[in-house]
């Protein structure tokens, strides 16, 4: 399938572009996109005044070169895998905000983004849209469309302005792709504490996730608590969180494995099925962070844990980060690992007699469909990012892979339909350099 900006998905980015700079001239200053704005003083809670609307946005044009031409690069569960080399699907995005304040307490935060989808697709989606209010300075609650807070930076993922990579590493933030939370959360602030000022931020919601091929993902009672305590340059992060979910592939590998594993002659078959793709999972995810940021170094560490009982791998993943600023230029270093702790399902294929050859062929299917899930992989990046102009930034990335054993990483086979001894054979354990150019802006 190929992946490609059609006439239509142009002229939406074209029109979110003209619509933000159109509304963004009715007012003297812009918001920091991602961010609610403090309100105005006024003598009600609730008050509408059209001078309390604030505009912004941000966009990011990238590509990225895989020297592999039997591969390509993706974000797992969240771009397309298409046949272009070099390919602009998984970096290149565009998002504008509107914060309106409504009085002394009360805002709406508005953004919408477009982005390749799972479906090939640049149709702009609401990713934010939330009302706040503030009891106290210290006490804000938020409820409606929110971005799920599952990892150190989830505020900044789509403002890669904001980060110094081009993109966050996928080893941590391909590990549950989910984007959105429709839910509800509060934001405790505290300060004093040994030096710290802390930040409790409780959450509740569900999501939802298209997946290549017309699957989907759904988190429902998705329930968490995240603290972040900041001193000076420092910044501490950890979180824990809880869901029920499913997880329902749709894809041809899926549609041609079922029909073998429910063969008569296949004793385990159905069982296999029931712990790859259902409606009745149950996980747990932890994240632990770091981030020293002093104007002339940066540091930045994260480790990830998450837990599933089935349609998912249990693995863990971490990232290091180190920069150091010299004037407008930056050179920095990623070292990323993600190791899977539990493939999706252990049952190997039984049947009911010993045919020849059967077996082995039709766990080579199911091995080739458990690698496709995996994200195991690890990766040294090299970078270097330029603030050649106000608000925008020019990145620099290569970076060399290395996909473990039984995995497919961040990588999509160029020919996915080839037998699964094959793809096994092709795929795992391979070393893939890739080459990554981006500008990204606020504005």
């Amino acid at each position: 399938m190929k992946n490609r900006i059609r006439l239509s998905e142009i002229f939406a980015i074209g029109a979110l572009l003209a619509i933000s700079g159109a509304l963004r001239a009715q007012t003297p200053e812009s918001g920091d996109p991602g961010h609610e704005q403090t309100a105005p003083t006024s003598s009600s809670p609730f008050n509408f005044d059209t001078k309390n609307i604030q505009f912004s946005g941000f966009g990011t044009l990238g590509m990225i070169y895989t020297h592999d031409k039997e591969v390509r690069y993706i974000r797992p569960s969240t771009n397309h895998p298409g046949h272009e080399n070099p390919d602009l699907g998984p970096d290149t995005v565009l998002g504008v905000q509107a914060n309106v304040t409504l009085g002394s307490h009360a805002a709406l935060v508005l953004q919408a983004i477009s982005r390749e989808s799972t479906l090939g697709s640049y149709k702009p989606r609401a990713s934010l849209a939330f009302l706040s209010y503030a009891f106290t300075p210290n006490v804000t609650v938020r409820a409606g469309r929110l971005r799920t807070p599952f990892f150190m930076l989830s505020e900044s993922i789509d403002i890669n302005y904001a980060n110094p990579w081009i993109r966050p590493p996928s080893e941590i933030y391909s590990m549950f792709p989910f984007s959105e939370l429709n839910g509800v959360d509060l934001l405790l602030t505290f300060g004093g504490i040994g030096g710290f000022d802390v930040e409790l931020h409780p959450y509740y919601g569900t999501s939802d996730l298209p997946i290549y091929q017309d699957g989907k993902g759904h988190l429902k009672n998705v329930r968490g608590l995240n603290i972040t305590a900041t001193s000076g340059h420092l910044t501490l992060f950890a979180g824990y969180g809880q869901t029920d979910f499913s997880l329902k592939w749709r894809g041809q590998d899926l549609q041609t494995l079922s029909q073998y594993l429910r063969q008569p002659i296949v004793l385990n078959g159905n069982d296999i099925l029931r712990d790859l793709s259902g409606s009745d999972g149950k996980g747990s995810f932890g994240v632990a962070g770091i981030q020293w940021d002093d104007g002339k170094w940066l540091f930045i560490g994260e480790y990830n844990r998450l837990r599933a009982n089935r349609y998912a791998h249990r693995a863990h993943a971490w990232e290091l980060t180190a920069g150091r600023r010299f004037g407008e230029f930056m050179p920095y270093v990623t070292l990323a690992s993600h190791t899977e702790d539990r493939p999706i399902t252990t049952k190997r294929v039984a049947l009911a007699m010993a045919i020849p050859g059967v077996a082995e062929q039709l766990n080579e299917a199911v091995d080739a469909f458990l690698a496709s899930r995996n994200l195991s992989q690890s990766s040294a990046t090299l970078g270097l990012r330029w603030d050649f102009y106000k608000n925008t930034a020019f990145k620099l990335e290569f970076a060399h892979t290395r996909i473990h054993n039984r995995s497919w990483g961040s990588f999509f086979p160029e020919n996915p339909n080839d037998p699964p001894a094959t793809l096994n054979q092709r795929m795992w354990k391979r070393s893939i350099n890739t080459l990554g150019v981006s500008v990204d802006v606020t504005f």
